[in-house]
């Protein structure tokens, strides 16, 4: 029965863990260049049961099978794919068609991103949202204060000069990536950055995230029911545990 309290207790902590990572989907569904997170689980290493009482029969296997002990939390998964890319009228939102990254300088280093809802500031330099420099093959690129424009290979002209070109990066494994933040990634395994090819860069264009809000809906029900089904299994086992303590005290 403790084994039972143990399984159902890990199987509720990732049940809590996983309705975690879907509420923070579905909050970063409006969130431009959002990936979508999933909770991958793995069970623990299996135990075999042995046949104690074997007769001693030759040659028989005192294996019975195996025995599962519960789960934990494997690693959180970012789907890169697509997000739905919509038209918005703004020259500094830009869209990536294929497998590329916008490159970002922040205080923490040199960054990835797909959001691009850029903004120009004071001093006439694209950034993010949140103010980090968006890159060029040059460095960060400053546009000015006129209107620019940005071609599909991320060419950057402005007041009839061409000023730089996007650092486009991609990268031989994108499982090297890892989330900084709800849009931003960090080559966390030290890959080697590649110039990115078969793109285009759509200007006044956006791409949301790439979260199924109904799907999240249906997995977070299903989380739930998971959930109260475990609870339910230690409410049980307890209340099992509370008779066998008072029936051995009345012997």
């Amino acid at each position: 029965m403790l084994r039972g309290l143990y399984i159902s207790g890990t199987g509720m902590l990732t049940q809590a863990s996983r309705m975690n990572v879907l509420t923070n989907n579905i909050a970063n569904a409006e969130t431009s260049g959002y990936k979508s997170d999933e909770l991958l689980t793995r069970s623990f290493a299996d135990m075999m049961i042995e046949r104690i009482n074997d007769p001693g029969i030759v040659n028989v296997s005192k294996q019975v099978g195996p025995l599962n002990t519960g789960v934990h939390i494997d690693e959180i998964h970012t789907s890169l794919s697509e997000g739905p890319v919509e038209e918005t009228g703004l020259s500094t939102d830009l869209a990536i068609e294929g497998d590329a990254f916008f490159t970002v300088r922040t205080p923490a280093g040199v960054m990835y991103t797909r959001a691009g809802n850029f903004k120009v500031d004071a001093n006439g330099y694209l950034v993010t949202a949140d103010g980090h420099a968006v890159l060029g093959e040059n460095g960060p690129v400053r546009v000015g204060t006129a209107d620019f424009s940005v071609d599909e290979t991320g060419a950057v002209g402005a007041g009839g000069r061409r000023i730089d070109t996007l650092r486009m990066a991609a990268f031989a494994d994108e499982g090297g990536l890892r989330k900084a933040g709800d849009s931003l990634f960090v080559n966390y395994a030290n890959q080697q950055e590649l110039r990115a090819e078969g793109y285009k860069v759509r200007q006044e264009y956006l791409e949301n995230s790439n979260v199924d809000v109904v799907d999240e809906v249906v997995r977070m029900i299903e989380v739930q029911r998971a959930y109260e089904t475990n609870q339910r299994i230690i409410q049980i086992t307890d209340e099992t545990f509370g008779r066998a303590v008072n029936d051995i005290g009345r012997l």
